[in-house]
């Protein structure tokens, strides 16, 4: 358990995968309930897409994938480092 925040990448890649691979349909709440597309749709097709080099499709569906991907690689980073040097 010690050694989770080091594979949580890991875990994301395979949980994308997943998602995509069995759930044809949507993932987004908003949309099952309202029927409208909110920001975050499209996504996990984004990380998808990203993951196989495709990014141009990523764009595509989801352009905050820009922010979005360096936003969870610093998180990630810093939930590293802080527990790291806590000493």
């Amino acid at each position: 358990m010690i050694y989770f925040k080091y594979s949580l990448p890991l875990i994301f890649v395979c949980a994308v995968e997943l998602l995509v691979k069995f759930n044809g349909n949507t993932v987004c709440l908003w949309k099952h309930l309202t029927g409208h597309e909110c920001f975050g749709c499209g996504i996990t097709r984004a990380f998808h897409s990203l993951f196989h080099l495709q990014f141009k499709e990523a764009l595509d569906l989801n352009p905050l994938i820009i922010i979005v991907v360096p936003l969870l690689f610093y998180l990630w980073l810093k939930l590293i480092l802080k527990n790291d040097y806590k000493g």
